[in-house]
């Protein structure tokens, strides 16, 4: 499978290197920046043509293609509301007329009549109860008939040729992979998340839009917005569903990356997000949110033996709670509040 994307320089075929940081088997040219966890793999904007690469970075051929073309009949776009009735019209519009849609709505007080404005046949999965995310996507695969499921969340939308780019780099790439599409917010600007909780890469670490020369593996699953095969997304086990909310693409991308599934962005592939779009939360909402992120953090870090001291964990949140108040911003406040609070919450089993 290749590792990163292919281009044409003068009419010959090569492999573009922009920046791989996914595993040391990964082919890469550049220099390391940053200090201990913050430190990142800086690359050069490099094409290498074929016959120069070494002969442990495998590059697709007609052989290792699939022998059957994806097309988007093959794809299902799964998603998971809960008070998203002011975006989920405009999502289910962006998906092309060939894909099937499975929507999973997680006992929304709003209600699913938001289904009458709909304007392509669709499945609705009601939970009954909110379930969580991630038990809520686990149903929508379950759901799905095609080879693949397209995970979108209902504030974002596809952009022309988004699913179809995705398709084309998983015939190129094999089947044991992950794709995700590039993610904008409304102001055009790019979300990227390069790494898990366990490593996270600062904002300014982070790869830049010209550093890019073609499809990249990383090493976080962005939830909002993945293409994988239905046969790769049961391997890995689904979202663990002791998960309720937030942190569930963590583990998922640990469990990834522990059975080499490689992780690709495919930046031809755009997808526009408006972070937060789904419901507006209120100051009581926010405490909760953060409590459950906490929550799920907890565990997440509890399942991969990576806990952090609590006492020095509740220090750090305390003194942001303190901090809100003289700003007096009741927004910053519940969120380390609810973090605090969840922060000594019990730990759900395994």
């Amino acid at each position: 499978m290749a590792e990163t994307g292919l281009g044409r320089v003068g009419g010959e075929r090569v492999l573009q290197c922009p920046r791989l940081h996914v595993m040391p088997e990964r082919f890469f040219v550049g220099r390391l920046v940053g200090r201990g966890a913050y430190a990142v793999m800086r690359t050069q904007m490099r094409s290498f043509p074929l016959h120069c690469l070494p002969a442990e970075v495998p590059v697709p051929t007609p052989s290792a293609a699939l022998s059957s073309t994806p097309a988007l009949a093959d794809v299902t776009v799964v998603f998971v509301t809960f008070n998203s009735a002011a975006v989920i019209t405009r999502a289910v519009a962006s998906v092309p007329a060939e894909c099937a849609v499975v929507i999973v709505d997680n006992a929304s007080p709003q209600g699913t009549a938001w289904q009458k404005e709909l304007t392509r046949p669709v499945q609705v999965l009601d939970m009954g109860r909110n379930a969580g995310f991630g038990t809520a996507c686990n149903a929508g695969a379950r759901a799905a008939q095609t080879r693949f499921v397209m995970f979108l969340n209902p504030d974002a939308t596809l952009e022309p040729e988004t699913l179809s780019r995705l398709l084309s780099a998983h015939e190129a790439y094999g089947e044991r992979l992950i794709l995700m599409p590039a993610m904008a917010d409304e102001s055009g600007r790019l979300m990227r998340k390069e790494g898990t909780i366990f490593e996270k890469v600062p904002r300014s670490a982070r790869l830049k839009g010209e550093e890019i020369a073609g499809d990249y593996c990383t090493r976080f699953v962005h939830g909002g917005a993945f293409l994988v095969s239905r046969a790769t997304f049961e391997e890995l086990g689904g979202f663990d569903e002791q998960i309720f909310l937030y942190h569930e693409d963590d583990d998922f991308s640990m469990r990834a990356l522990a059975r080499k599934v490689a992780i690709t962005v495919v930046p031809a592939a755009r997808v526009m997000h408006a972070q937060g779009g789904s419901s507006t939360p209120s100051l009581g909402q926010t405490f909760r949110i953060n409590r459950f992120k906490q929550q799920s953090e907890n565990y997440v870090r509890a399942k991969y033996g990576r806990t952090v001291p609590r006492l020095v964990r509740a220090c750090t949140l305390l003194g942001g709670c303190m901090l809100a108040l003289v700003l007096l911003n009741l927004h910053r406040f519940m969120v380390r509040a609810g973090k605090l609070r969840g922060l000594f919450d019990p730990i759900m089993p395994a």
